[in-house]
């Protein structure tokens, strides 16, 4: 062989250098971003780390004790905002605000009336461990009396415990969440407060985005007389994710309720929820203490 001549190259620094290539490309390309199925797993977990900013739209018909039907409606404004605490532990912060409570009353002279106003404001602290398959979560729930008018709100400061048990499979998820609140200040001259909710949820999730459920909750009222504490519903919904542009997915869902067991005077018969709900990204998506 000439002196001017080129060795070939060995050919295992060839596969070195192709295998080198390659994962220098696969590192500059943008990670795969869920389908909207996914998503849609995500904000439905209730201790999941997706952050979301829900809008709910809920009509309402009371049955005014032989009087008819009156409508009732309310906007709410819930976002979801977990905190990574640790790579096995998760803090679940769930404020919700009432923005417009549109209720029908009876004054003090027996009249039909109706009034709009701020409502009461609730907030739920969860703490969760980061498991693959079972949702579980404990913490406080508070409601402040935050409403600007007597008719949209209780006028108490309550306290109590909340907690979440379920569980989550490849195609489904159903849980339970449990609040309980007391009151124990506030005005005077209002009445006190006993109260629980136990919202059950079951989902099934299909392909590009949709799901079916129910997610009704049902409301006991401690305080009042007997035969008149419960309120108990039936719902079935329908959920799809869908993508706006490229970067904000959303979660639109439609719920129908029915119930069969409730109040006489002013007690939830009916019902329509409506609720849109984006997706947004994490502010704080890394563990706070610890390693990422």
């Amino acid at each position: 062989m000439s002196s001017g001549s080129r060795r070939a190259p060995p050919v295992g620094a060839v596969l070195c250098g192709l295998l080198l290539a390659a994962s220098v490309a696969r590192a500059a390309e943008p990670p795969a971003r869920p389908s909207t199925t996914e998503i849609n797993k995500q904000v439905s977990n209730p201790v999941s780390t997706t952050w979301s900013l829900k809008f709910e739209n809920e009509i309402l018909w009371l049955d005014s004790d032989g009087d008819g039907e009156r409508a009732q409606y309310q906007l709410k404004f819930q976002p979801t905002l977990p905190l990574v605490l640790t790579r096995q532990w998760k803090l679940i912060t769930r404020p919700e605000f009432v923005l417009v409570d549109d209720k029908p009353y009876t004054n003090s002279q027996g009249a039909a009336r109706r009034t709009t106003g701020v409502g009461d404001t609730t907030l739920d602290l969860a703490l969760a461990p980061t498991w693959k398959h079972w949702l579980l979560g404990l913490g406080p729930t508070f409601i402040f009396p935050s409403a600007n008018l007597d008719e949209t709100g209780q006028g108490k400061w309550q306290a109590g415990p909340a907690a979440v048990a379920g569980y989550q499979a490849p195609r489904w998820l159903a849980y339970v969440i449990a609040q309980q609140w007391w009151s124990f200040a506030g005005a005077a001259d209002r009445q006190a407060v006993s109260q629980l909710h136990l919202q059950y949820v079951a989902n099934w999730f299909f392909p590009h985005g949709w799901s079916v459920g129910t997610s009704p909750t049902i409301k006991f009222d401690w305080r009042a007389d007997a035969g008149q504490q419960v309120t108990f519903p039936l719902g079935l919904q329908v959920a799809k994710v869908l993508r706006l542009g490229d970067h904000l997915p959303v979660k639109f869902l439609v719920q129908g309720l029915y119930m069969p067991i409730h109040p006489d005077a002013y007690g939830e018969h009916f019902g329509l929820q409506i609720e849109v709900t984006p997706v947004i990204p994490a502010l704080l998506p890394q563990p706070l203490f610890g390693d990422p």
